[in-house]
């Protein structure tokens, strides 16, 4: 009688575990180290971008008569107001802007801009553990853990719309570190740039991020440290070119 060896069996890519959206999206909530099983083998990312895309244009839907409309309104009317926009000029403004038409077509810019910078950050977070930290990692992946990571930024804006709402404008609404510096009627470009650097440091940006780096490490098998160092660096970055280019077209001195 001989003994013959079991020959080892390989796990295939159907041995891996099968998460549902729906549990994969409460995961990156509750038990966010859990959450992304199975995203070797299973394209889900166009999932959590839909939810917050959609997310996003409905509540610049909901906020556009209520909130951004009347902020866009005043801040022609300071520009009539200094002469840099002729009177008649205004009135044409507020007229397309007042229509349904302009209310459709920037509710789907929103859309298309939550997209792209989506597909941009993911190219970033692609960048930064694929070749500066030179792990095995697709871009598919980074796209995966970006969107799923999204996820968790959509209380904040829920908390945006409420205070947006209550006050009738956009104009003075922060939830990040902004919150703290004084209000102008007319900052200089040197207070819109640091305005918007720290208005990107909130709670819920960090929250973004802790789930990013945790996402990051186990899908590309890094050390959670050197992941957490490296996005931490280009996520400032990417807050700081924002805050550059929101200075040099701000109308402010």
């Amino acid at each position: 009688m001989s003994i013959v060896d079991p020959v080892p069996q390989t796990a295939g890519p159907g041995d891996s575990p099968r998460v549902s959206p729906g549990t994969r999206a409460m995961r990156v909530f509750v038990s966010p180290v859990k959450a992304w099983e199975g995203l070797e083998h299973q394209v889900q990312w166009w999932i959590p971008l839909l939810i917050t895309a959609l997310f996003s244009a409905g509540v610049f839907f909901l906020l556009y008569d209520r909130a951004v409309l009347p902020m866009m309104l005043e801040q022609m009317e300071e520009q009539v107001a200094s002469g840099q926009l002729p009177a008649e000029q205004f009135d044409k403004i507020e007229a397309a802007y007042s229509g349904g038409g302009a209310r459709y077509l920037m509710v789907g810019g929103q859309v298309l801009a939550v997209t792209l910078i989506t597909f941009l950050v993911a190219a970033v977070v692609w960048f930064g553990i694929g070749f500066v930290l030179g792990a095995k990692f697709r871009y598919r992946l980074a796209l995966e853990a970006v969107c799923w990571s999204n996820l968790v930024t959509l209380p904040g804006q829920l908390i945006v719309t409420a205070i947006a709402w209550s006050q009738e404008t956009m104009k003075g609404v922060h939830i990040g570190l902004a919150a703290l510096l004084p209000q102008s009627d007319e900052p200089s470009k040197l207070m819109v740039g640091l305005t918007v650097f720290l208005d990107a440091i909130s709670p819920f940006s960090a929250w973004n991020l802790v789930v990013l780096v945790l996402a990051g490490s186990t899908l590309a098998a890094a050390p959670r440290r050197s992941v957490a160092w490296v996005l931490v660096s280009l996520y400032l970055a990417l807050f700081a070119i924002g805050a550059v280019v929101s200075a040099i077209f701000s109308p402010g001195s």
